[in-house]
């Protein structure tokens, strides 16, 4: 007999407006009719689905719905209702009340309040009250909406003894399969059906089921000049120091500007490094620069603008574009506003969020964000030293975008690493990925945009990526990191095991606007990369071959390249880069201002470059490639799942430009492996086994 399992409904995800009230409202009413046609309880032959209501005189006047595709899942789209009305009504059979409709005998009535101007019902017939319902039954898919060119994993949930299995796809590749668990390639946008009957052979009885996928078309024009680069990120501290003083310097960096970029394209013993994120280069009182005195300024450890100015030119001289790290959901509370601010009658009391009493909540992690001054309590997220900066008072807002136009057109920098970007905005103890934020984040892309367009704003939200995305649609930020993918890849390498990144990946590539996330391993807030896999060179070569052929914009950390080890506290993740075997390292003359890491005899620029099978090396290769090959740039993502399952493999394709991808994520070798490619591209001008 069958065994009852779970059924995940389809439902789209909906969207609540405000202000929509007054709108005109249309519902498509869909109620999937399978099982009623399994129990023998309804025949679409003869008979038909109708909807009876509060807003048609439950049913004196007849609504039928219709069976188009004869899927047994019947639809009709209706008018006529307001944003936020609640109706109520039931689906029947035949447009009679004689036992037969949904919850008889006077049960219960459907209710639905409509959210937006395009709203859907999606339910399955008497679905509410079991036994009358489907089963607890049927399949998932990793996403019910899809971009074109796309590979859907299906997975079958029964629990039961199931001898045998038939799906049908409605516009997929392949259309019909036997598999339990099918990999179906989707290559054109449009809302499709979907097809599962299981059966038992030592039964007469077979299931179908029933639900369906949405192709959306994917937008390629979206792809930008970030698309093609490689970013490093650097702290100026610790990158490389000129004078002797122990502080890497603007001097400094700029001649060290060769090792990541020398500017000639036929040379191949730089990085080909095409974007540097410097962390704060602002005034701070901390060894960090997280805390700024001056959003103008420079911090005179690393010089001055006019030594910062030399470098910026000699950087794009070479080819290499620049990004700065802009504080500014908080400020240090050294920095002039905060001074004034403290003050009840100054203007800028405003500029900071003050409270007579202790409000008595605790921040995203347990933190205490209220902090006592003798004029009130002032809220700061990190301590007491970074006071939170008000974006509720707009002079506050105008002396921002102030600050990122002297930063875009005065100075010349090519964007932003925007830092603690969930945090702009709070509502009441609801601190982080408030609306308000997301809206602050679309106007000053906007604005920016204005301004400089060629300029670009990436969002440090660290947070899943469902939440994530919040902040990347819709014209808000030009792209976010995606911390999930950076621990999803890590744990493969780690485990040997690579079904959670075509996962992870298939999520990814599906949510976010074409191409438009971030993609590292780790960053100045984390342990290294190399401490997180064991310190383990090929695990750190596995990695960066993950994430350099994945699509995304990638991030390397200074030093992530040579195998640089470092672990919390946070000054120990950003000790001075390890350049030769010799003296401190080659970073500096003097004292240097953190100690050097202990394995830098071994793990040097230096040394590595000599040394063929060195991290250093394998880096530097796998960047050229990317850089080389359009496909790993600007190419789509399909899923090419091998059947063994410490292989990652996948495909990068444009109209002219293919590469194959396949990664074994485990020790040893894998041999009499196959990798299902599906459907590649119709135009394809070479294949890259990367």
């Amino acid at each position: 007999m069958w065994r009852k399992i779970m059924l995940l409904s389809f439902l789209s995800c909906l969207v609540i407006h405000n202000g929509l009230k007054a709108q005109n409202a249309t519902i498509s009413f869909r109620v999937n009719m399978s099982y009623q046609v399994f129990l023998e309880n309804f025949d679409p032959s003869t008979e038909f689905v109708d909807l009876a209501g509060d807003f048609n005189g439950w049913g004196s006047e007849l609504t039928i719905l219709s069976d188009e595709n004869e899927d047994n899942i019947y639809n009709i789209t209706l008018s006529g209702f307001y944003v936020s009305q609640t109706i109520q009504f039931k689906f029947r059979q035949n447009g009679a009340w004689d036992g037969t409709e949904e919850f008889p005998g006077g049960g219960p009535n459907r209710e639905f309040t409509v959210l937006t101007t395009q709203d859907s019902v999606d339910v399955w017939y008497n679905d509410e009250t079991p036994p009358f319902g489907p089963p607890d039954a049927n399949f998932t898919v990793s996403s019910t909406e899809i971009k074109t060119q796309g590979n859907v994993q299906f997975s079958d949930l029964s629990s039961g003894n199931i001898d045998y299995w038939q799906w049908v796809f409605e516009g997929g590749i392949p259309e019909i399969s036997s598999q339990q668990n099918p990999q179906v390639f989707y290559p054109n946008s449009g809302s499709f059906d979907v097809q599962l009957i299981i059966g038992n052979v030592s039964e007469t009885d077979t299931l179908l089921v029933a639900d369906f996928i949405t192709v959306i078309e994917r937008d390629r024009t979206e792809i930008d000049w970030w698309n093609n680069t490689v970013f490093y990120e650097a702290f100026v501290r610790s990158f490389y120091d000129s004078d002797g003083d122990g502080i890497g310097d603007f001097i400094g960096f700029t001649e060290k500007l060769d090792y990541l970029n020398d500017g000639n394209p036929d040379t191949e013993d730089d990085l080909g490094i095409g974007g540097i994120w410097l962390m704060p280069i602002n005034p701070s009182p901390s060894y960090h620069g997280y805390d700024v005195t001056n959003y103008f300024g420079i911090n005179p450890d690393y010089g001055t603008m006019a030594e910062f100015q030399a470098f910026l030119d000699s950087a794009h001289a070479k080819g290499i574009k620049v990004i700065i790290d802009l504080v500014m959901n908080h400020s240090s509370s050294q920095h002039q506003w905060f001074i004034d601010s403290k003050n009840y009658q100054n203007n800028r009391r405003d500029f900071y969020r003050w409270s007579a009493i202790d409000p008595g909540y605790g921040g995203p992690w347990g933190q205490q964000v209220w902090h006592w001054h003798n004029s009130g309590y002032y809220y700061g997220v990190f301590w007491g030293g970074m006071p939170d900066i008000n974006y509720g008072e707009p002079q506050v807002v105008d002396s921002m975008y102030h600050v990122a136009e002297y930063w875009l057109n005065d100075i010349g920098v090519d964007g932003f690493r925007l830092d603690a970007a969930a945090l702009i905005y709070e509502e009441g103890e609801n601190l982080e990925h408030v609306q308000a934020t997301i809206q602050f984040w679309k106007d000053f892309t906007a604005h920016n945009k204005s301004i400089a367009p060629e300029s670009f704003s990436v969002g440090e939200v660290w947070s899943n990526t469902n939440t994530v995305v919040n902040y990347v649609v819709d014209d808000g930020l030009d792209f976010c990191f995606e911390f999930d993918l950076a621990g999803t890849i890590l744990d493969a390498v780690n485990n040997g095991y690579a079904s959670n990144i075509y996962t992870k990946m298939s999520h990814v590539y599906n949510v976010y606007p074409h191409l438009q996330w971030g993609t590292f391993l780790t960053n100045h807030d984390m342990n290294r990369a190399m401490n997180s896999i064991g310190q383990d060179q090929d695990k750190n070569k596995l990695a960066a071959a993950i994430y350099l052929t994945l699509p995304g914009i990638p991030f390397i950390y200074y030093g992530e390249e040579i195998g640089m080890l470092g672990e919390k506290p946070d000054e120990n993740i950003r000790r001075p880069m390890q350049w030769t075997d010799g003296y401190q390292a080659g970073f500096t003359t003097g004292n240097p201002w953190n100690s050097i890491n202990g394995n830098y005899t071994s793990f040097n620029v230096e040394t590595e470059r000599t040394d063929s099978n060195s991290i250093f090396n394998r880096y530097r290769k796998m960047i050229r490639v990317r850089n080389l090959k359009p496909a790993l740039r600007e190419g789509d993502y399909i899923e090419a799942m091998a059947d063994n399952g410490q292989v990652f493999s996948f495909v990068r394709a444009t109209n002219t430009d293919t590469a194959i991808v396949v990664i074994n994520t485990a020790n040893g070798i894998v041999e009499n492996m196959n990798v299902n490619l599906g459907i590649i591209r119709p135009a394809t001008k070479d294949l890259q086994l990367a």
